[in-house]
């Protein structure tokens, strides 16, 4: 997993210039979401620098890591933030979307990917109503490389 420390996010990309900003945004990406209230401005601006309009970036797949490390705190109640970008990085990969992945960043990201599937698959029985299902089992099958499945399940 790439340090939030490492000077390497500078030469990294999202949609908005280097990834120097992508550590901060990790860093303060609230870990628990009331249902009530309307999403964080971070996880936005983590979707819209790391997955905009279904593209990924250099940026994207070393953040990958650090979102699944979100997503597996006990306290995050709401984890369909974090595995949904997790899956919507995947798929966009998966399409050909984007840019390809840095070979220093492959190794953890395919890891994260691998336990953000297991993670997603875990969590799907577990959904609370239809928008948490769609997420959860959406980013199972896209986090398993089935991208007609995914399609299909998030309507995109």
């Amino acid at each position: 997993m790439l340090p939030f420390s490492s000077k390497r996010w500078r030469e990294l990309n999202q949609a908005h210039g280097t990834g120097k900003e992508i550590p901060g945004l990790l860093a303060h990406a609230p870990i628990e979401r009331r249902p009530s209230h309307r999403p964080d401005t971070i996880w936005f601006e983590l979707w819209s620098s790391l997955c905009p309009k279904g593209a990924t970036y250099s940026a994207s797949y070393a953040a990958v890591p650090h979102l699944l490390r979100i997503a597996k705190l006990p306290t995050f109640r709401f984890r369909f933030d974090p595995l949904l970008l997790i899956a919507s990085i995947e798929l966009a990969r998966l399409e050909h979307h984007g840019r390809l992945i840095p070979e220093d960043l492959e190794t953890d990201y395919k890891a994260a990917v691998a336990e953000a599937g297991e993670l997603a698959d875990a969590a799907v029985p577990h959904a609370w109503d239809d928008e948490s299902w769609v997420a959860f089992k959406g980013s199972a099958a896209a986090l398993r490389g089935d991208v007609a499945k995914a399609r299909a399940i998030l309507g995109r």
